[in-house]
């Protein structure tokens, strides 16, 4: 091995080596072309069959569960279709790691196939117990990583979005749970009646190598067909399948051929078999197909990741329907990252998009969490129309369960724990990242990101819907069953001024007295039935049952009761006496019960307090600050409103004029509310932050096409206009005023000269103080509309609004440009002043985001209109003309 290891005498890279940093990726190419192992893999001949470009491949479908790598792909040659190739990079990376451990590597999966070969007979080889040479192998023994998936770090591809575990052969998702598939290292190339070379499967590639450098062709001889070559017999796949090399040093090649009486899945009987070659080579195909130029589309954006590091990671939190059979996040993800990525190429600079990338990142939370009241719901069910009611438990749910104290604990760790794992993951591979961190919150996920957001500073919160539930509180928590409301929460004026505590303890101590008295043994009572009245009165019975029962209902039953003992001892009944006391104390213990509520329930109205009702939520702290929070689609102004919640730092009562009003602020540096108009799950934010936006619309979200659509922008137009009519006439009116006063001063009237009037400070209202605090600018808006399609009905419009935002262009192009917004576009020039800023500050050809002459590629109607020229135009001719 070369010296890539550093200090390392084995030449092996540390895991650090591996870490998908820009520096580590710059090195791959070099370390490559220094390694020792990568020379034999080079081309020893000059014949036109031989190279040294090694390409991996990653298998379209996923692998099935506990398949090994040695089963797939059965055949000896990969269909066209089945293999995708990794981006020049990736490709370079992933050598790079195999030529480090390559023998290592090797063994493996040798050892690997030889468990999966069959026997003479066909039948799985069996393995002796005995000998420990052939005990079943496990990849856990000869991994250098753990074993644990959630631990295992491989080689990353596809912008870090992916790795590859060249123990198994994997390519695993590292941001989600997803199916492993299949990677295979193309070394040698076969060719099936076509222009492209497919690779070949690893064992047979292996076979092929060592008879290359063994140079067979030297040894040839005359096979039974009459072809003068040498044979090599592949072992472990179909039976009599073999390579026949022919030719010089400089003039070699070889086929792939199978046995009149063999069967393989790649060579037909009677064939002449399929040509190798040594190494990748390019197709040759004049006309590309749809999938080549998309595998061509995708290499070149994955070479770009690997080249430019990440500069800002977003997290997107999902919504309701995930647990829909066809709803998938990652898919979701997919296609917006997509979208995004085309967007860039068309609307950044090559500086802007070279200085940093966006990653992201999907945020399933909703996935692994089960929730214990879903089989009660299940069993509770009407079988009728049964797909609509599945439809509405997989997605209107999520929100009962929520909006529930029970489940709303659960669901707020499932949504924090999973952020903060997938941030840890990605500094685990990104160690020393300094970038921003972002949320992308859709539908009930935006509520779910802004509450957890809104308690980083205090970790613990009532239950955010506690107001609901408010007014029965005062009368349910502190009335017992057989008292008024009125004086639920007050204590009798007939207590003498004692409180519950002192009267409950003398209740008790009675209660002793008569306990000990009733115990008395019957021998005591036969002997002195006069003493025993006596003792009774002594001990007080009686006066006791009337301060207990002070202002109760129960005064005149105990009296009458201690009276009725009185005359029962006078008639020496000791049975009846004995009865009556234990009478007494029954009574006297559920007297003492009803107390203690009344006692419980003053404490809760005195202090007028929930905290004995309300059950508590826990917040757990994020590892990482959030720059912008982007909710999407969402229906958090109607959560706020039904909590009576608006958005500030808590000194905003009389500015809303509410004394219940309750107050938060998410911790991030800006805010955006993004939706469709006809989205029926939206609502506005703006409101519940300042009152002064109201009946202010919201920001109109731009074209990705450039301008306004056509109704927009004609509808906008006519405001405009007539907007600046009234200018026009407010002006006229001045002017009059000015000649009129002129005329005057002429004729001789004296007229009082008026002082110039100091422009007034206008104090700034509560609101736009938040307003600011939540966008970062004075003039900052938080609410942005998408623009409805030009011919297309509103509620037509409303059935995919929703679910659409993963792949509305405009959408993505205003979160892209955002994200973007500190990047320069040009870089700086030496008088410290950016290209970008003489354009804006000549304002002859900086047009903002968008270039209104670029051609679209959808398939939406092209109509714009732009007007703010015209009108700005119209204005200014109207002053020139009026005058100063």
């Amino acid at each position: 091995m070369g010296e890539t290891g550093g200090n390392d005498d084995d030449g092996k890279t540390s895991a650090n080596m591996l870490r998908n940093t820009p520096s580590n990726i710059r090195r791959l190419a070099d370390e490559i072309q220094q390694c020792e192992g990568r020379q034999k893999y080079l081309a020893q001949t000059k014949s036109p069959s031989d190279g040294g470009d090694v390409r991996w491949y990653f298998r379209k479908v996923a692998m099935e569960k506990n398949e090994v790598a040695a089963n797939v792909p059965r055949a000896e040659t990969v269909e066209k279709s089945d293999y995708f190739r990794f981006g020049m990079r990736d490709s370079l990376a992933i050598e790079a790691s195999f030529l480090q451990q390559e023998d290592e590597l090797l063994s493996i999966w040798w050892k690997e196939l030889a468990e999966c070969s069959e026997g003479p007979k066909g039948s799985p080889a069996s393995v002796s117990k005995s000998d420990p040479l052939l005990q079943p192998f496990s990849l856990e023994t000869s991994r250098s990583i753990k074993p644990d998936d959630e631990d295992r770090v491989g080689v990353p591809v596809k912008g870090g979005l992916y790795e590859v575990d060249l123990v198994k052969r994997h390519c695993f998702p590292v941001y989600w749970d997803g199916d492993n598939r299949r990677v295979l290292r193309g070394h040698w190339f076969a060719r099936k009646g076509g222009l492209d070379w497919l690779p070949i499967r690893e064992d047979v590639s292996e076979q092929l190598e060592f008879a290359y450098r063994g140079r067979i062709w030297r040894r040839r001889t005359f096979q039974p067909s009459g072809l003068f070559a040498a044979r090599v017999d592949m072992q472990g796949s179909s039976p009599g399948l073999h390579a026949l090399f022919t030719g010089e040093d400089d003039t070699w090649e070889a086929w792939l051929n199978v046995d009149a009486s063999g069967f393989s899945s790649i060579v037909k009987l009677g064939g002449i078999g399929i040509k190798l070659r040594r190494g990748y080579a390019p197709s040759r195909s004049p006309k590309p197909t749809q999938d080549e130029l998309r595998q061509q589309k995708e290499e070149d954006m994955d070479d770009y990741c690997s080249q430019v590091p990440v500069g800002h990671v977003v997290f997107m939190v999902h919504g309701i329907g995930q647990r829909l059979e066809k709803a998938n996040l990652v898919d979701d993800v997919g296609i917006f990252r997509h979208v995004t990525s085309s967007l860039a190429e068309q609307h950044l600079t090559p500086y802007q998009r070279g200085t940093q990338r966006v990653l992201f990142i999907p945020c399933q939370w909703r996935k692994n969490l089960k929730l214990s009241g879903e089989s009660a719901v299940e069993k509770c069910t009407l079988p009728g129309v049964r797909g609509l009611r599945v439809t509405l438990s997989a997605t209107v749910h999520d929100v009962l369960y929520y909006m529930s104290p029970i489940y709303c604990q659960d669901i707020i760790d499932s949504v924090s724990i999973q952020l903060n794992k997938l941030y840890l993951k990605f500094i685990k591979r990104n160690p020393g990242y300094d970038g921003k961190v972002s949320l992308y919150g859709h539908s009930l996920g935006s509520v779910l990101s802004y509450d957890i957001l809104c308690h980083q500073e205090t970790l613990t919160s009532p239950f955010p819907m506690e107001w609901i539930y408010k007014d029965q509180i005062k009368y349910e928590s502190c009335t017992p069953n057989d008292m008024q409301s009125s004086s639920s929460c007050h204590v009798s004026s007939n207590s003498g001024g004692q409180d519950f505590n002192t009267i409950i303890s003398s209740a008790k101590k009675g209660i002793t007295r008569v306990q000990s008295e009733s115990s008395l043994p019957e021998m005591r009572v036969e002997e002195s039935n006069l003493s025993e009245t006596r003792n009774h009165k002594k001990h007080g019975s009686l006066p006791l049952i009337e301060q207990v029962a002070v202002g109760s209902d129960h005064g005149e039953a105990l009296a009458s009761g201690s009276n009725r003992i009185d005359e029962e001892n006078c008639h020496n009944d000791e049975n009846n006496t004995i009865k009556s006391l234990r009478e007494e104390i029954d009574i006297l213990n559920a007297r003492i019960k009803d107390l203690e509520k009344v006692s419980k329930g003053s404490s809760s109205c005195k202090n007028d307090t929930l905290k004995s009702y309300t059950p508590l939520i826990k917040y757990t702290k994020l590892e990482f600050e959030v720059d912008t929070f982007y909710a999407v689609g969402s229906p958090l102004g109607v959560f706020l409103a039904l909590r009576n919640v608006r958005i500030g730092i808590g000194q905003g009562k009389d500015y809303w004029n509410n004394e219940n009003v309750h107050e938060e602020m998410p911790s991030c540096r800006q805010m955006f509310n993004i939706f469709h108009p006809f989205d029926p799950v939206a609502y506005r934010v703006e409101p519940l932050v300042c009152k002064d936006y109201v009946n202010s619309r919201p920001v109109i979200i731009p074209y990705h096409k450039g301008g306004k659509r056509l109704h927009i922008g004609f509808q906008e137009f006519v405001e405009d206009v007539a907007s600046s009519s009234q200018v026009v006439m407010d002006r006229m009116s001045s002017v009059k005023g000015k000649v009129l006063a002129l005329c005057q001063v002429k004729d001789g009237d004296v007229v009082g000269v008026e002082s110039p009037e100091e422009p007034e400070v206008v104090e700034r209202s509560y609101g736009s103080i938040m307003m600011e605090k939540l966008t970062g600018s004075e003039d900052g808006r938080i609410d942005h509309v998408l623009q409805d399609k030009t011919f297309q009905h509103q509620y037509i419009s409303a059935v995919g609004a929703h679910t659409n935002y993963w792949r509305d262009l405009d959408t993505a192009l205003f979160i892209l440009k955002h994200l973007y917004r500190d990047v320069p576009e040009e870089p700086k020039a030496p008088d410290g002043d950016t290209k970008n800023e003489v354009k804006q500050g000549t304002g002859e050809y900086w047009h903002g985001w968008y270039n209104n002459n670029e051609e679209g590629t959808d398939d939406d109607l092209p109509l714009t209109f732009s007007n703010t020229k015209f009108v700005k135009k119209f204005t200014r001719r109207a002053k020139s003309f009026i005058g100063p």
